[in-house]
């Protein structure tokens, strides 16, 4: 009889408990997944930021061009002028 009740005990113990691991487990094996989803998806968009500071970089220097011509062009526009009118 002692024995029964131990075998009940130990029933009513240790199957929810295996239960509970297994869903644990299953839980942590999902929760694995969508963390490597995850990290892929930042992998990609490290990868796409990059090459959008490559791109800015690349347009700040062309723009910085632009300008040194543009600020050439004005002195010179501002001499044709000077010629034009007559002054020094």
């Amino acid at each position: 009889m002692n024995w029964d009740k131990t075998r009940d005990v130990i029933t009513v113990a240790i199957i929810p408990a295996l239960g509970w691991v297994m869903l644990t487990m299953s839980d942590i094996t999902n929760l694995k997944a969508r963390y490597d989803q995850q990290a892929a998806k930042l992998m990609e968009v490290e990868a796409e930021l990059k090459a959008v500071n490559q791109r800015t970089q690349a347009m700040e220097v062309a723009s910085a061009k632009i300008e040194a011509k543009l600020e050439a062009l004005a002195t010179q526009l501002t001499r044709i002028e000077q010629m034009l009118i007559g002054g020094p």
